[in-house]
């Protein structure tokens, strides 16, 4: 093979395997917080392994801007915090860190996938372990939930 043409073969052997890492590490699990930012309202949800009634699920909304992390319920506001997302895990971790009451200054952990539209979250309250899987078993303290962005037009 003269030498251009392994010039070239190198070259475009090169950019195959760059695309191919640059493809696994920023693929469907990989999470960038900016990708949450916006409306979510929730699918389902299950805490402590038992699942939530539907009507009530789809009655709770998520809010996520740069910073912060807020569940409500109506009008009502159930958790507000600031949040922090490490994509450098597999999978993605959260930590929600609570800005008032009894939870100020809190770590409650969890980790995170987004599909598209759909984000997938575990997590478990303050000063218990990480979930490890998307799971929420009875005496887990584990909350599962499945929430789907809201269009602006929606």
């Amino acid at each position: 093979m003269p030498v251009s043409q392994r010039l070239i073969f190198g070259v475009v052997t090169a950019a195959f395997f760059a695309a191919a890492v640059s493809a696994k590490t920023h693929g469907a699990d990989s999470v960038n917080a900016k990708d949450l930012v916006g409306s979510w309202t929730c699918l389902s949800a299950t805490i402590d392994g038992r699942p939530l009634v539907p009507d009530t699920a789809q009655e709770l909304r998520l809010t996520l801007t740069a910073d912060r992390y807020k569940t409500e319920r109506g009008n009502q506001v159930l958790f507000d915090s600031t949040y922090q997302v490490d994509a450098s895990k597999t999978p993605a971790q959260i930590d929600m860190i609570g800005t008032e009451g009894d939870l100020k200054g809190k770590v409650a952990p969890g980790i995170l996938k987004l599909d598209g539209d759909t984000l997938t979250m575990c997590y478990v309250m303050p000063g218990k372990d990480r979930p490890t899987a998307f799971d929420s078993q009875p005496n887990s303290g584990a909350t599962l939930a499945v929430w789907k962005r809201v269009k602006p037009n929606e």
